[in-house]
């Protein structure tokens, strides 16, 4: 009797023990894998923290850098949080392994980088919807588009880079706009 509760403790413990590494293990990997230097690792992704350095997002109002995964992770853990590691990782490591790095499409790729893109994440800077990171009144259509967003005068369905689309990355092909112009002097030409 006495034998077989300590084989079933020392099982019980092996399994949790199991069980505390994976989810350790996991952790770490999680942990690593959102930092900026692992996005940088891959060359492709040169031209990303060109932009980001050059853009009005590059740093939070405290000066800090910004860091990849505060706008393109979801910063609370969960189900939505596991998802978007999986296919975000599991996409970026497809084209990295498998396609051509050099050659991306990144028309294509706004499309889903946008997907990703959490209004959460951006509210985290962002809590004051009717200023600038400076403390100036935003237009008027700013403001009716942000009343319409929070609920209070109509309502739409758009997400924060629905309107705010190139606020950290910058292609060449959206350049042209009229409202990239001071971003866009920033950066030098790329070859895309």
């Amino acid at each position: 009797m006495i034998r077989k509760t300590l084989s079933r403790t020392g099982f019980l413990l092996v399994i949790g023990g199991v069980v505390a590494l994976l989810f350790a293990a996991t952790s770490y990997t999680m942990s690593v894998t959102s930092s900026t230097d692992y996005c940088l690792s891959c060359h492709e992704m040169q031209t990303h923290q060109v932009e980001l350095d050059a853009s009005p997002h590059a740093t939070d109002a405290d000066n800090n850098p910004i860091d990849c995964h505060q706008c393109h992770i979801p910063s609370s853990i969960g189900p939505k949080y596991v998802a978007v590691k999986v296919i975000s990782g599991v996409k970026d490591q497809v084209v990295h392994t498998f396609g051509d790095p050099s050659n991306l499409d990144r028309r294509n790729l706004q499309d889903l980088a946008r997907r990703f893109m959490q209004d959460e994440n951006c509210s985290n800077c962002h809590q004051d919807l009717f200023h600038t990171s400076s403390k100036e009144k935003i237009s008027e259509i700013g403001r009716l588009a942000h009343e319409a967003y929070l609920g209070i005068n109509g309502s739409t369905r758009k997400k924060c880079v629905g309107c705010h689309f190139n606020i950290a990355h910058l292609p060449d092909f959206d350049r042209r706009f009229p409202f990239n112009h001071n971003f866009s002097q920033n950066l030098p030409l790329s070859a895309e």
